[in-house]
């Protein structure tokens, strides 16, 4: 990032506290289940470490996905109802699908899941949605992202990991921008 665009995103600053897994030599577990997937079963320990976030929106022209590894994107939906699984997978997962090929210039691209998650305890229950992750994390390693490959294309994975793969997740706010 230039010296220019790290000041300028000083005014959208905030210090916050992550918590960060520490490397106690028990791998730590991270499981969900029940209905939806909603419940969480973690071990391990984690520490705070206070952080500054800037807001990057200001940003947006700075990053580019082959320099930065990630990008912003603005990009309306027609999806009214983000909580409806059938209209996700109708209307989201080829905008999706349009918007990867667009960025990454991908010959091909797979939208295999969603994640919708909410920080109010009583739309979680109700909507069947995950909570917030509360911890630093990555959510692919370099066993877990090939791994994801064969499980979704038993019969061509092995083939393809022989090329360059990406798994590109697209974030957005569902209700409002988050701040």
């Amino acid at each position: 990032m230039s010296e220019t665009a790290a000041l300028r995103s000083e005014a959208g600053a905030v210090s916050a506290g992550l918590h960060y897994t520490l490397d106690t030599g028990v791998k730590p577990v991270n499981e969900t289940f029940g209905p939806g997937n909603i419940r969480r079963r973690q071990s391990g320990e984690t520490e705070e470490r206070a952080v500054t976030i800037r807001d990057g929106r200001p940003l947006k022209d700075e990053f580019d996905l082959e320099v930065t590894g990630f990008e912003f994107v603005e990009h309306k939906t027609q999806v009214r109802d983000f909580f409806d699984t059938d209209e996700l997978k109708r209307v989201y997962y080829p905008e999706v699908e349009a918007l990867v090929k667009k960025v990454s210039g991908a010959a091909r691209v797979i939208v295999f899941d969603h994640t919708l998650r909410s920080g109010d305890e009583a739309e979680r229950e109700a909507k069947l949605v995950r909570e917030p992750v509360l911890y630093v994390h990555n959510d692919y390693t370099e066993w877990s992202g090939p791994q994801r490959v064969r499980d979704l294309l038993p019969g061509e994975a092995e083939n393809l990991l022989r090329r360059r793969f990406a798994i590109i997740q697209a974030w957005r706010a569902t209700n409002k921008p988050i701040q």
